[in-house]
């Protein structure tokens, strides 16, 4: 069985529609032979998070020292053991599909990105305004779009070869923007696509983290638009392109 391993970053307080997102997650159809896992990591160790849930053993939960999100993304790649990871908020919800769409794309590419929905506090949603078409994204795309402060898609859409996660150094240790970081970094050293369908459903809601105008203190958000960009620059001054390992074939 191979498994798709979703990366999902919580803290305590911020558990509010964790149970929308599982449940969103037992709703997908994969390709035969397939299963995820959802890695689910707590930025800090209450525990308080995973009580809101049933017990299922598809959920791996971790705990660890406060450090925001990214450094929580990446201690729950440690427990991705399949090839392939998808990044999923905790607020959010995945489409019907999302995942089947992931993983047969990434069959041809590193990784992809995909379309999604703005989920209204009255229910309602809202398409992006500024999504691709459907299709391979050029590279360094979107490193120009980060450059003009607006990204046409949403990397919380993020789903990778684990591999190349790992090959980039996982998601940077930042403030927030680290989803922005890890996109800019793979697309930097690997072909990636676009896929128009709809894969999530985005909430919007005062609590969510970018709704903060602490969130958007100039001098630190210039410094997390900075690393996330030189990181980027420095994949791509160095040459090298990474590429999914060669499959073993033994003699029956």
């Amino acid at each position: 069985m191979s498994v798709i391993s979703i990366i999902t970053a919580v803290h305590s307080g911020g558990s509010h529609y964790l149970i929308d997102a599982y449940e969103s997650l037992v709703k997908q159809e994969l390709p035969p032979g397939w299963d995820w896992r959802w890695c689910l990591q707590e930025d800090g160790d209450t525990g308080e998070p995973l009580a809101t849930l049933p017990a299922d053993p598809r959920i791996s939960y971790g705990t660890g020292l406060p450090a925001r999100a990214g450094a929580a993304r990446t201690m729950a790649l440690t427990r991705a053991d399949g090839p392939l990871i998808r990044t999923l908020d905790a607020d959010d919800i995945l489409v019907p599909g999302a995942l089947q769409r992931d993983i047969t794309t990434l069959e041809r590419v590193a990784w992809c990105t995909s379309a999604c929905l703005d989920l209204l506090p009255d229910g309602t949603t809202k398409p992006g305004p500024y999504d691709p078409e459907d299709g391979p994204v050029e590279r360094g795309r979107f490193y120009r779009e980060h450059g003009r402060q607006r990204l046409s898609v949403q990397a919380v859409t993020f789903a990778a070869h684990t591999d190349l996660v790992w090959a980039v150094g996982g998601w940077p240790a930042l403030t927030g923007g680290e989803t922005d970081g890890l996109l800019l970094a793979a697309e930097a050293v690997s072909n990636g696509w676009f896929i128009a369908e709809p894969s999530l459903l985005y909430r919007k809601h005062d609590a969510q983290t970018t709704a903060s105008s602490r969130y958007w203190h100039n001098a630190e958000s210039a410094a997390r638009s900075a690393a996330v960009r030189r990181r980027a620059e420095a994949l791509r001054q160095a040459g090298w392109a990474w590429a999914p390992p060669k499959r073993q074939h033994t003699d029956d």
